[in-house]
């Protein structure tokens, strides 16, 4: 893995594909012909992640549970054509094509080794801004990987990794001796301390432009807007 490299200008703030998802997009919009069922709760708001691996869609998941979402308002997909950067956000503009519309989308990378780090992260900045028909598009990046998320489950750390060998290094000997990547189980077991992982997320955000955005993760803001999503009143 390649060392860290700075991140500036952070934005404020597939995998499932084809004609059943479409058609259940639509049908959660109540849109078409098809009706809703009688008792069936339409969602409240719909959201499409796009991740980069089998990791992040089980920690999302378990996530969409924790905060009692519906698989109809959060949809969860893996980018199929690539692990690089650029080809989450390309997947994430094909998605938003799809009948029924989204209303926030969330491009879920890593800085780790990845050569189009930048050039997509410019690419949501140029969807969200453009003049017709932008999109509710956002980045949620980690540097250097994910795992930084995961070790805030446990503690505050701003001191800077070498790489992502480094973050799971620190996180099996200091916490999760078994820890691998794309375990459900793992995932279930960090959702029960979102809320500390979400404490030290805040608390981590303002110290990251002092240390060059090493180590830095926006994953919280994901979380954030499942809660508010949960709070909201079914239409």
């Amino acid at each position: 893995m390649a060392t860290s490299r700075a991140v500036t200008g952070l934005s404020p703030s597939l995998a499932p594909s084809g004609r059943g998802e479409m058609a259940r997009i639509a049908k959660a919009r109540g849109g078409g012909s098809l009706q809703r069922r009688p008792g069936r709760r339409p969602p409240r708001s719909l959201t499409l992640i796009v991740c980069e691996g089998q990791t992040e869609q089980d920690y999302f998941d378990a996530a969409r549970i924790h905060y009692r979402l519906t698989n109809a308002e959060v949809v969860i997909v893996e980018n199929t054509v690539g692990s690089a950067p650029i080809s989450v956000v390309e997947c994430a503009e094909h998605k938003s094509k799809e009948p029924g519309s989204y209303d926030k989308i969330f491009c879920v990378f890593d800085r780790d080794s990845h050569a189009s780090f930048d050039e997509a992260r410019g690419k949501i900045k140029s969807l969200a801004g453009r003049t017709k028909r932008p999109l509710p598009i956002e980045e949620v990046v980690s540097i250097p990987c994910f795992e930084v998320w995961v070790l805030l489950h446990f503690e505050r750390k701003d001191a800077p990794f070498a790489d992502c060998h480094d973050v799971v290094r620190c996180l099996r000997d200091r916490h999760m001796p078994g820890y691998d990547k794309a375990d459900a189980a793992v995932a279930r077991q960090l959702i029960r301390s979102a809320n500390a992982a979400l404490a030290n997320a805040d608390w981590l955000e303002p110290r990251a432009a002092h240390n060059d955005y090493n180590p830095y993760t926006q994953v919280h803001r994901v979380l954030r807007h499942f809660e508010s999503v949960s709070r909201q009143e079914a239409p």
